[in-house]
This record gives structure tokens, C-alpha cells and sequence, in this order.
């Protein structure tokens, strides 16, 4: 997949920016244009253009569901979240953790070597309760980049389509430009997205 290309998660987190208060096309010098490009790892430019797009299907319904509808060219595989805008906002959220964890845990991936991708390292302890997934989870996703690696020989197990795909794609992004990465990923650590309820939650649960 070239990095050009869009995959459905990260059009999601546009079309949820496109929809926030007030809806429309943000320009590509405003605060939220700039930072969700930085933790794509794309340019302000490119998210504007991707909001322009939208902004040609939206608000023209029906939508010709002739074309494939697995296609993110096709207006029609939109059209539910042109009618319902708080489901794209909704979506974002969760979109937006998977994402960056996923990026934080494909910098650690070429920190380590295979042997010591496993739940008792150090390296992976620490970033797991930094992004508040187990140890367990991230080296699942240190497994699946292993199985993009070239360099790499592992069986890869049966794995969630939208996460293949926003795992790919990441991958495909950073493998040949690390420094980048790098980049990326200590922006993504200084700000790393909250989850819905789970700082209350986690605060009961420490006063107990």
C-alpha cells in the first residue's frame, strides 16, 4: 500500500475533524488539521485535500452503490456517516488509541530484536502500561510487523482485517524512514489520546 493511499481508519479521523463544530473543511494551518497529520505522519496539505474530497460527496445523497462498497474512493461506503456525523466522531476516538499505540509499538519493534519480543521484557512492560494495553496485546502487535519484516521469518495467526490494515500501513509508511518514526512517535507520546471513562475508572479503583 503506498502511503499516498488512504486506508479507512485514517479517513474516519478526517471525516470525524471535518465534522467537529463548526463543520467543514479546516484549513491546513489549524491546530487540529496540523496534529492529526503529525501522528498520520502525513502533511497538514494532505489532510486538507482528504477533507475536500468529503466535501465534494457531502451532502449529495443517495450515493450509486454499484461500485465496490469496500472501496474508500466510493461515495457510498460513506453515506452512513454523512447522514449520522456523530458516528465518524465516535469512531475516532477508539480509531485515534490504535492508531498511536500502534505507532509507539512499531518504534519499539525496531528497538528490539525477536528474541526479546515477548511479555517479560522491560521495553515491552513499560510501553504496555504507558498505553494501557497488556503486555500480551503489544506483543501481538510486535508479531504482526515481524510478519511484514522482510528480514523476518514467523507465522503470522489470524488477525482482525481493520487491524491488518492499519498495522500495514504504518508499515509500510515507516520501514524505509525510521527517523521519521522517531519523530512520530515521541509526538505521539507527549500526546497521547485519552480513553473515554478509563482515567475515572482506574481512579476508583486506586482509592479502593
Amino acid at each position: 500500500m503506498k502511503p499516498e493511499q488512504w486506508t479507512k481508519e485514517e479517513s474516519i479521523l478526517v471525516l470525524a475533524l471535518y465534522f467537529t463544530k463548526p463543520a467543514g473543511i479546516k484549513t491546513s494551518e489549524t491546530e487540529g488539521v496540523v496534529h492529526l497529520a503529525r501522528i498520520l505522519g502525513r502533511t497538514p496539505d494532505a489532510v486538507y485535500k482528504r477533507m475536500v474530497r468529503f466535501q465534494q460527496w457531502y451532502p449529495v445523497l443517495p450515493f450509486d452503490i454499484n461500485e465496490d462498497l469496500y472501496s474508500e474512493e466510493n461515495p457510498a461506503m460513506w453515506e452512513g456517516y454523512f447522514q449520522t456525523p456523530g458516528k465518524a466522531i465516535d469512531e475516532a476516538a477508539d480509531i485515534a488509541i490504535r492508531l498511536c499505540a500502534g505507532t509507539l509499538i512499531l518504534n519499539l519493534y525496531f528497538q528490539l530484536i525477536i528474541g526479546t519480543m515477548n511479555e517479560k521484557s522491560p521495553e515491552v512492560i513499560e510501553l504496555a502500561k504507558f498505553i494501557r494495553q497488556s503486555p500480551s496485546e503489544v506483543v501481538r502487535i510486535l508479531h504482526v510487523y515481524a510478519s511484514f519484516d522482510p528480514f523476518v521469518k514467523v507465522a503470522r495467526e489470524e488477525q482482525d482485517v481493520a487491524d491488518l490494515s492499519l498495522y500495514h500501513r504504518l508499515w509500510t509508511l515507516y520501514e524505509d524512514d525510521l527517523d521519521k518514526l522517531s519523530y512520530t512517535a515521541k509526538y505521539i507520546a507527549s500526546h497521547y489520546p485519552e480513553k473515554k471513562g478509563r482515567g475515572r475508572k482506574s481512579g476508583k479503583r486506586k482509592s479502593a
